[in-house]
């Protein structure tokens, strides 16, 4: 059905009456209905193919996005190990100009997508609801190059050699990956994962965005997904310099993103988030509870 504009339509309709009255009653009529057409919008019919594609594309989104932070992990915990891809091993100039890039190529893409300005452009392209799908497809589309490209530097910068310790630093190091998926179920994983957004559209649903709420680790870390990947990318055996060029490089984004991320929202929720903040340390957990309060923050704001 047709949504009719209020307020100024009707007004300006209203006033156009009195003019109809030296008109002849079939043509008043015509006209009449040609005014209420002009002041109607209809709304845009999506087809159930259009809604099947918009859900196939979100988790095609997900499937690559997950198996790009899948292969994350287990490549810092040395399961698998760089190897350059078709590159091979470059010297130790050009391979130190190629990480540079590939980090480059991260940031620039995680930034940029996360940005408002580009968010509003970029869903005047596509549907709205394929937004964070494409923003979590883009990410995966940037890292398992980064990865497969990134070069091998086998150069041991540490090994420790004691059995328990070796097995406390692979536990810490499986841990911190744990909380960060842990961390991303307290907000809303299949929302910060662009599946809630697909899922609504096929459903014909509006998306909504569920409030945030200061539930686990949220209670004593404003970050931490930040925090599970550093963990994760930090607490390891043994690191080899291409491991520890890798961590470096990321922490260095993470420390930048972090502070921009704040800087956001503070500006978007103002003495809300101060508060937030006065009470929740980041990245360095507080490890004090805190009661849950929702506060009006989904998870497409956090962890970007």
């Amino acid at each position: 059905m047709p949504v009719t504009r209020t307020a100024t339509a009707n007004a300006d309709l209203g006033s156009s009456i009195g003019d109809l009255r030296s008109i002849r009653p079939r043509a008043a009529c015509a006209t009449i209905a040609r005014m209420t057409t002009s002041f109607t919008t209809p709304v845009p019919h999506r087809t159930l193919v259009h809604r099947l594609t918009v859900f196939a594309y979100g988790v095609v989104a997900y499937a690559v996005g997950v198996a790009a932070l899948l292969a994350l992990i287990v490549t810092m915990l040395g399961l698998v190990h760089f190897t350059g891809g078709t590159l091979g091993q470059l010297d130790i100039g050009r391979a130190l100009a190629l990480d540079a890039l590939l980090l480059v190529a991260f940031a620039v893409q995680h930034s940029l997508m996360a940005r408002p300005a580009f968010k509003a452009w970029w869903t005047r392209i596509i549907p709205a609801a394929c937004e964070r799908s494409t923003y979590v497809l883009a990410t995966g589309l940037v890292l398992l190059p980064m990865l497969a490209l990134w070069q091998p530097m086998p150069e041991v910068v540490w090994s420790v050699q004691a059995p328990d310790a070796r097995w406390l630093l692979l536990a810490a190091g499986v841990m911190g990956w744990a909380y960060l998926f842990a961390a991303s179920f307290a907000i809303n994983h299949f929302e910060l994962f662009g599946l809630q957004q697909v899922y609504h559209a096929l459903r014909g649903r509006p998306m909504t965005t569920a409030p945030f709420q200061e539930r686990w680790m949220y209670r004593f870390d404003r970050h931490p997904i930040m925090t599970g990947l550093l963990v994760g990318l930090w607490a390891t055996p043994t690191m080899a310099l291409d491991h520890l060029l890798f961590a470096a490089g990321t922490t260095v984004y993470v420390c930048i993103g972090v502070h921009f991320e704040e800087r956001a929202l503070r500006r978007a929720f103002g003495v809300q988030y101060d508060g937030y903040r006065g009470r929740v340390w980041s990245i360095v957990p507080t490890f004090t509870g805190r009661r849950s309060r929702p506060m009006s923050m989904g998870a497409e704001h956090f962890e970007r």
